[in-house]
């Protein structure tokens, strides 16, 4: 999975920016994206418009972590790895059989959203499991990136020479797109950007 976001939509964390950063811009042409789909050749990319840009495949997965994709009232979701108590919350949101953990969490993310006062580390901390997602709001463009505490699912994040964030499951990727600044996404974070 690959996402990312303009800095208009995610500010990137100073501590990721190196000032010698020699990679293209990420989003320019369409960069980052090609070459997530150059190393996954089932991938589909979906355009954010001036927020950025998504991308997702199931190729080279690990069978124990899935790839996840949804879209539910403009609201995009990319999910890796397994919920271990989807019964429990499948009954806590209302959800009907079918759902699984990506509807989980769009759901997790419109209750915050919608229905607050909840902090966002709360919602995700009642996610038992190993994952790592990444969701787009597009109606008030807003990002929500979440990790388990475990580290479970590769997960990476990074800034390209523009200041955008890249946040992906392949090290690669990130690499190709951030030169020098990127790092593993911190264990048991969740970050929720609002613009």
């Amino acid at each position: 999975m690959l996402a990312v976001f303009h800095k208009s939509v995610a500010e990137a964390p100073v501590a990721l920016r190196t000032p010698d950063s020699a990679s293209p811009p990420a989003l320019k042409d369409g960069f980052l994206p090609q070459f997530f789909a150059s190393l996954h050749p089932s991938a589909v990319t979906v355009n954010l418009g001036s927020s950025g840009a998504i991308s997702y495949s199931v190729d080279k997965q690990n069978p124990l972590l899935p790839r996840l994709f949804a879209v539910v009232d403009d609201i995009f979701c990319l999910f890796q790895g397994h919920i271990e108590n989807v019964a429990l919350l499948k009954q806590q949101y209302g959800l009907n059989k079918t759902a699984n953990e990506v509807t989980i969490v769009i759901e997790a993310y419109r209750t915050l959203r919608d229905r607050g006062p909840y902090p966002a580390d709360q919602v995700v901390r009642d996610l038992h499991g190993k994952f790592a997602f990444v969701l787009y709001d597009s109606s008030n463009r807003t990002a929500f990136v979440a990790a388990d505490a475990d580290e479970s699912v590769p997960f990476f994040w990074g800034v390209d020479s523009e200041g955008h964030l890249v946040l992906s499951d392949d090290e690669e990727t990130v690499k190709k797109g951030c030169g020098k600044s990127f790092a593993p996404f911190p264990k048991g974070i969740v970050i929720c950007f609002a613009y």
